[in-house]
């Protein structure tokens, strides 16, 4: 094999290394953090048609130290190979628009979102 496509693999490989292990230092891929989208706010008693590959946070009882009042949006982001949809608490006073990108833990429901 040449050396120019030894350093052209090389480096390719190195670049989508260095892509699939962190977001920022705070939100690590291989902790389980992803990008996600906010889509759209949901009722706690509305039926929502999930798709294939979806989870609803809604069927799983908050933390018994949770008291503060909480509401519930439908978010995506990326699992590969797949696009993940979610519903998950937010604290009621938090704004969050249709479209505004966060931080979600792809493995806790529990976790809270956090803002990009």
């Amino acid at each position: 094999m040449k050396p120019v496509y030894r350093l052209l693999i090389c480096s390719t490989s190195l670049w989508l290394g260095a892509c699939a292990t962190s977001l920022d230092a705070q939100h690590q891929m291989d902790q389980g953090w992803r990008v996600g989208h906010i889509d759209h706010a949901v009722a706690l008693d509305e039926s929502t048609p999930l798709v294939r590959f979806s989870e609803d946070c809604r069927t799983i009882p908050l933390p018994p130290q949770q008291t503060a009042p909480v509401r519930w949006v439908m978010l995506h982001f990326r699992r590969p190979p797949e696009e993940v949809f979610r519903i998950v608490p937010i604290w009621a006073d938090t704004a969050l628009p249709e479209g505004q990108v966060i931080y979600v833990k792809v493995d806790d429901c529990a976790k809270p979102l956090e803002l990009h």
